[in-house]
């Protein structure tokens, strides 16, 4: 039987809540402590990759042929889900999507801080700024460059870190289906379109369910029906 978080794990998580005006959860009991992560490292420097093409992508269309060949030949395009090859097949976007697919870069940077490849993780009141981006570059292979060294080097950071950081972003998200659903007024000063693409990775790489990236998106649209 699983265990919940320890006491002070928990009390630390009710305190950032609070300092992010996550007041408005509904929880009935304290979650439970996870003790693997299921998805390998070496696939999660090859999502990574592939996020990070996507939302390159989405901003500059013209480069989108060269950046599939590209993941093609690093043998990254065998882990790209069917939605992503559709995506990279047809890139016929509207300005809403593209903006959307822009954000996947947040979920980039964060499986770059889950696999230590970047020391801070970014503040959940925006999307990552100069700085971080600049951090992410200079430690993650460059488009169209070689990956070998990512991909074949990859390791965790402490499982308890990207846990914590999950369980943040779980609570932030029940926050924003709370809110839709109740109609309420978001007070909270958590960025949501960053918040949800760091929580989709962090889903895709803890849930129990061990699901591929495509099922992991649609069980979280089913949440919010």
């Amino acid at each position: 039987m699983a265990k919940s978080i320890s006491k002070t794990r928990w009390d630390n998580l009710r305190q950032r809540m609070i300092v992010y005006g996550i007041q408005d959860v509904p929880l009935t009991s304290i979650p439970e402590n996870k003790t693997e992560i299921l998805k390998g490292p070496e696939e999660a420097a090859g999502r990574l990759l592939m996020l990070l093409a996507v939302a390159f992508s989405a901003s500059n269309s013209t480069e989108a042929d060269k950046i599939a060949d590209w993941l093609k030949r690093e043998e990254v395009w065998q882990i790209a889900s069917e939605n992503e090859k559709s995506f990279f097949r047809e890139l016929n976007l509207t300005d809403e999507e593209q903006a959307k697919l822009s954000f996947r870069f947040e979920g980039a940077y964060m499986l770059a801080w889950a696999l230590g490849q970047v020391e801070v993780f970014p503040d959940p009141s925006s999307e990552c700024d100069a700085e971080l981006v600049g951090d992410f570059f200079a430690n993650i292979p460059p488009l169209l460059g070689e990956t070998n060294s990512l991909v074949e080097d990859a390791q965790y950071k402490k499982l308890q870190s990207i846990h914590d950081e999950y369980l943040f972003y779980l609570m932030a998200n029940r926050y924003f289906r709370h809110i839709k659903t109740t109609d309420k007024e978001n007070t909270s000063n958590v960025h949501m379109a960053a918040a949800y693409e760091r929580f989709l990775v962090l889903e895709w790489l803890l849930n129990p369910a061990d699901l591929e990236w495509d099922e992991t998106i649609l069980s979280l649209q089913d949440e919010e029906d």
